[in-house]
């Protein structure tokens, strides 16, 4: 079994690995299938694009003091990923969440949701944090 200090490195490996490929991913999705996004996937790219770049250095650098912002940045992404699941999921009951001319309930994959992919990806990387941080921790 994995000593917590050897687990470190690897939780943070984890979660910059989701933030990079959920970055592409966005990125892939409005530069080459050309979906344009809506104002609420605007917002979760925000919290998730710097992600991919923070971890990234943190990663580089062994620096593990860097889990209570990710998680920040996760836990608030997240709950805008829960929010547009909402609005997707019941129509008009968030009418000020978003303006045309990309409306929040329109799905691109419909077969599995963009916003979808973004909450479990915030989750992944809050989960990962949050075993960092108890990791940190417990080593004193």
């Amino acid at each position: 079994m994995l000593e917590a200090v050897e687990r470190k490195p690897l939780y943070l490996a984890f979660a910059w690995v989701v933030a990079l490929v959920a970055t592409l991913g966005s990125l892939y999705y409005s530069e080459v299938r050309l979906f344009l996004p809506c104002e609420l996937c605007w917002y979760q790219r925000i919290f998730m694009y710097p992600q991919a770049v923070i971890l990234g250095l943190a990663l580089w650098r062994q620096d593990f003091g860097v889990w209570p912002y990710s998680l920040a940045l996760s836990l608030i992404g997240g709950s805008i990923s829960a929010l547009h699941l909402t609005q997707l999921w019941f129509p008009g009951l968030f009418p000020l969440a978003c303006k045309p001319p990309v409306p929040c309930n329109v799905e691109y994959i419909p077969q599995f949701p963009i916003p979808l992919q973004a909450f479990i990806a915030f989750t992944l990387i809050a989960l990962s944090m949050g075993l960092l941080g108890r990791a940190l921790r417990q080593r004193g």
